[in-house]
């Protein structure tokens, strides 16, 4: 959070006086009470009056206090505050978005830059927010009334004097909101009072004779006992769950323990019994409606439920240590802090598991890499999976790990969690660094001596008053041709180089896939004429846009397309399809029901061996008719590493009637507000 000052900081006695005049302002609001929605009003209209803001809102917790809900807005073009008992907008859960975190931490908070500060969350919203200032409504000591929320356009719109201005009106304005609602809820009780007493004697006497056939006909059991555990009153269920009857004893059931606690004052107390093979659950509560004390008994069969709560412990226990004795690291979030993290985890990270659990995580990894995560995580909403994510993240020693991680963000009991696999990748990538450097080397060798071996057969085919025959003109001829296949090589081998480097950093926009293909198609159909090749594309062409880099993702079907014209024979047809649904082998996606844009290439050549469809996509790997071909065995490695970044995957099936890749990429949809957890 940007906290900086501005240089217009008012003198002292203008603060003073602006402060007093604020407080005035708000105590006559209080006169407005028990009117809700003219007491809000007022506030923001003092607000948006006194400071710089052109936005303003009141936040107030729903009736369960798990949400924070819009409840009053106003901006300065607007002529009168909008009001409503239901939320006018959008909801926030306690602890979660800056309104969230305030209410849980009753500290205010400013952002100065909304593009730059991570705790910002990107929700749609109908006004540009350039800059925040939110604060917490107090009553009392801790009694949360709501949160308050300015705005402006503009990034470092508000300075600390801002702050102290608005605090200093947030007990009043708390203290005339919490009346206001207050008095109101007294008015609608009186008003249902009033209608309660107005019935009749006779609507009064068919009310208890509907009581009665209600009380025996309950689902559950129902009795009351005097202290001695006599059965005063009991319905037809818990006759039959207790085989007891009016008149009959209690005492031997409850046990001595309960009946001792049977008094005026007694608490509420709850107990599972063993009766006949059955666990009945019972809770007693006083009910002092008579001159003597009876005691109201709920009686429920849970024999089942408590069957199904022991086997899932028993489950849970046994996830519990297949997670802990895993060879991969793996690990649960909640609310960005880590709720579950296996023994892995803490020997890779060095910490014990005290010091992980309840800590956010973006105190272990570098300021690059939660950049890096929120950009891979902000195109996505509900349920996703994102394989293959590199971070840096920092040991209990300083030390700096290279991190291959994978997210999958689904809802757990209502709230957002991720988990996944990490694996510690550094020797890794220091192998990998040496292995890029010597490809690089290697690359930059073989060209300086190709270029000029190149050059001068170039000269000697050109040069027509060299007596060659006709044999050696076809020998230089191949030089030539040899020279651009391993140019060719070079410039492959500097792409992989790159890509190994640094992986691949993708420049992602919104891109209609369908499209993108039928350019490509038709490039390549120049070079498919050549090889006697067809090339035939089907599709949808409704599938959404995707969030995707074009240049790569071109690539990466240039790739795929070439490999297929070299396999087919002449005349031969390649097929290429488009389709969205959901990847029948991949069982993660499918449990969170993520969609994706399938792409297919099928040529008519050899097909693929059941050996080789998994080494296709390793570095070098030529098969057993690529070879023939001349292939390198770089360019469906690459394939491999563009689709991977996208968060996709490329295969291959076996077959014995041609070539059959498939590409899926997940489908980043925008159904829904997206908003980034912080």
């Amino acid at each position: 959070m940007d906290v900086s000052k501005k240089n217009r900081a008012p003198r002292p006695r203008e603060i003073l006086e602006k402060e007093l005049r604020v407080i005035k302002k708000v105590n006559q609001a209080i006169s407005l009470t028990p009117d809700v929605e003219a007491v809000a009003g007022a506030v923001l209209d003092i607000v948006l009056t006194e400071t710089i803001a052109q936005n303003a809102s009141i936040m107030m917790p729903s009736a369960d206090r798990t949400h924070l809900e819009i409840r009053a807005a106003k901006g300065v073009q607007d002529r009168h505050c909008h009001y409503s008992e239901e939320s006018l907008g959008q909801t926030f859960p306690m602890g979660e978005g800056i309104s969230g975190m305030v209410a849980l931490t009753r500290e205010a908070v400013i952002i100065q830059n909304t593009v730059s500060d991570p705790l910002f969350q990107a929700r749609a919203m109908r006004v540009k927010v350039g800059s925040l200032l939110s604060m917490p409504l107090i009553y009392g000591r801790s009694e949360l009334v709501g949160v308050i929320n300015l705005s402006h356009a503009e990034p470092e719109a508000f300075t600390p004097d801002d702050l102290h201005l608005i605090e200093a009106l947030l007990p009043s304005a708390a203290l005339a909101l919490r009346n206001a609602r207050l008095m109101r809820d007294i008015e609608d009780i009186n008003r249902m009072l009033k209608v309660e007493l107005s019935m009749t004697d006779r609507a009064l006497e068919d009310f208890g004779k509907n009581i009665l056939k209600v009380f025996n006909y309950m689902s559950i059991g129902v009795l009351t006992v005097d202290p001695s555990g006599e059965i005063t009153t009991i319905n037809n269920k818990a006759i039959g769950l207790l085989h007891l009857g009016t008149g009959a004893s209690l005492a031997p059931i409850v046990g001595e323990e309960v009946m001792a606690s049977f008094d005026r004052e007694m608490p509420e107390i709850w107990r599972d019994v063993e009766l006949d093979g059955h666990v009945l659950h019972m809770e007693f509560s006083p009910l002092p409606v008579k001159s003597s004390l009876q005691i109201l008994i709920c009686i429920r069969d849970v024999t089942l439920d408590r069957f199904k709560e022991r086997e899932l412990v028993r489950v849970k226990d046994q996830y519990k240590d297949m997670v802990e004795k895993a060879i991969d690291a793996i690990y649960i979030i909640k609310n960005g802090r880590f709720l579950l993290i296996n023994k892995k985890f803490q020997e890779m990270l060095g910490y014990a598991q005290e010091d992980l659990l309840g800590v956010h995580f973006r105190h272990f990894i570098t300021r690059d890499s939660l950049n890096s995560l929120g950009e891979a995580l902000r195109p996505t909403t509900g349920n996703t999976f994102i394989p293959h994510l590199e971070l840096q993240a920092i040991k209990k020693d300083g030390q700096i790990l290279s991190l291959e991680i994978s997210i999958g963000r689904l809802k757990l009991e209502d709230a957002l969690c991720f988990v996944g696999v990490v694996r510690d990748i550094t020797s890794k990538k220091e192998l990998l660094s040496i292995k890029t450097r010597f490809l690089h080397v290697a690359s930059h060798e073989i060209r300086v001596p190709l270029t000029v071996i190149r050059g001068y057969a170039r000269m000697l085919s050109r040069d027509r008053e060299c007596a060659l025959s006709d044999e050696k003109r076809e020998c230089i001829t191949e030089i030539e041709k040899q020279c651009e296949r391993l140019l060719h090589f070079s410039n492959t081998l500097l792409d992989f180089s790159r890509i190994n480097a640094g992986g691949l950093n993708l420049h992602r926009q919104s891109v209609d896939l369908y499209r993108q293909i039928q350019h490509v198609v038709r490039t390549m159909q120049i070079k498919a004429s050549d090889f006697g090749v067809t090339i035939a594309f089907e599709g949808d062409p409704t599938i959404p846009e995707l969030s995707i880099d074009p240049i790569k993702i071109e690539q990466a079907l240039y790739n795929l397309i070439d490999n297929a014209l070299k396999h087919s024979p002449r005349p031969g047809v390649v097929t290429i399809a488009l389709s969205m649904g959901l990847s029948e082998d991949d069982a993660l996606n499918r449990i969170l029901n993520q969609e994706s844009a399938i792409i297919t290439v099928h040529d008519q050549g050899p097909g693929i061996r059941p050996e080789e469809a998994r080494e296709l996509f390793g570095e070098f790997f030529v098969g057993e008719s690529g070879r023939a071909k001349g292939g390198f065995g770089l360019g469906l490695a690459i394939t491999k590493e563009i689709i991977h970044a996208h968060g996709g995957r490329v295969e291959a099936r076996p077959s014995s009637a041609g070539g059959h890749f498939i590409v899926t990429i997940p489908l980043n949809r925008q159904d829904d507000s997206c908003i980034l957890d912080h």
